[in-house]
């Protein structure tokens, strides 16, 4: 099994020394062009993108021809991704909007979420056509069946407020030329100690039309539990901590990410209260489609 990043204090001292040491060197040499590229990529990794956004744009001010670096401004910027890829040291790509759900519609899907908390079941895998199976080594989290009320009623206003953003989606992401079909949509909630650890969300369906995944937040405020972020591991990178390679994403009320489907990623522990309202709540969903030039 994949390594799960380890715990945030330990992990916020490593990166506290990490980014002391790059400033350090970026005060004597400002055009430092490795030391700002790994700035960026400490600060990513704690999830201030407006700090790597800003070292990254240093980078491009001082190497023009870095692809790495155009690459990242594009993600974390909100821009389109460039056209070729860079052949290497390549960011995930992701789309992350906030406010996509008001603070009013948030207290009601929890509010609605809350009553049916006697019908969540712990979540199960499932990998190519096997029949679906209990590992709570690589994920321990509760959901709701697809065919509950509540899940029913959160595709009634959920769809279409995806297939509204959706066009911008595919744009940013180069994937415009996906022919849209399948929805698929989950109510899952993670309580003290759930995680989930580092998969593909293709490869644990065995759902080649699983193109786009996004993750709706949707928690009390002020948020009760720690952790719980979702790491999107960089191709070719697997692992958490300071030698890793991805993007921390720490849950946002009424905000939602979207990212490939083929990309890695995994959930980090969760430390909450031992109230059922406390824990990490989320609306999952994934697009299916086939690339027109697959059709």
């Amino acid at each position: 099994m994949l390594t799960i990043a380890p715990p945030p204090a330990a992990e916020e001292e490593l990166f506290d020394k990490a980014e002391a040491t790059l400033r350090r060197m970026l005060a004597v040499e400002p055009r430092n062009a490795a030391a700002l590229a790994r700035l960026g990529d400490i600060e990513r990794r704690r999830g201030d993108f407006a700090a790597a956004l800003t070292a990254y744009r240093l980078l491009l001010a001082v190497a023009p021809d870095d692809a790495s670096a155009a690459w990242a401004v594009a993600v974390l910027g909100g821009g389109r991704l460039p056209e070729a890829p860079p052949p290497a040291g390549r960011i995930a790509p992701f789309v992350r909007m906030t406010d996509f759900l008001p603070p009013a519609s948030c207290d009601r899907l929890l509010r609605d979420v809350l009553a049916a908390r006697g019908r969540f079941a712990q979540a199960r895998l499932r990998r190519k056509n096997t029949e679906k199976f209990l590992d709570r080594e690589v994920r321990n989290a509760l959901m709701l069946d697809k065919d509950e009320p509540v899940t029913r009623e959160v595709c009634t206003w959920f769809l279409p407020k995806l297939r509204a953003v959706l066009p911008e989606v595919l744009w940013r992401l180069r994937m415009e030329d996906l022919d849209v079909g399948h929805t698929a949509v989950e109510v899952s909630v993670h309580l003290h100690g759930g995680f989930f650890a580092a998969h593909h969300d293709k490869s644990l369906e065995g759902a080649r039309h699983r193109i786009v995944s996004c993750v709706l937040f949707f928690h009390r405020e002020p948020k009760p539990f720690a952790g719980g972020d979702l790491l999107l591991h960089d191709p070719g990178h697997a692992g958490g901590g300071v030698a890793g390679a991805f993007s921390r994403i720490e849950p946002f009320r009424g905000g939602i990410v979207f990212f490939p489907g083929d990309c890695l990623h995994e959930i980090t522990p969760v430390a909450c209260g031992a109230e059922f309202g406390d824990g990490r709540f989320t609306v999952n969903g994934w697009i299916g489609g086939v690339p027109t030039h697959d059709r």
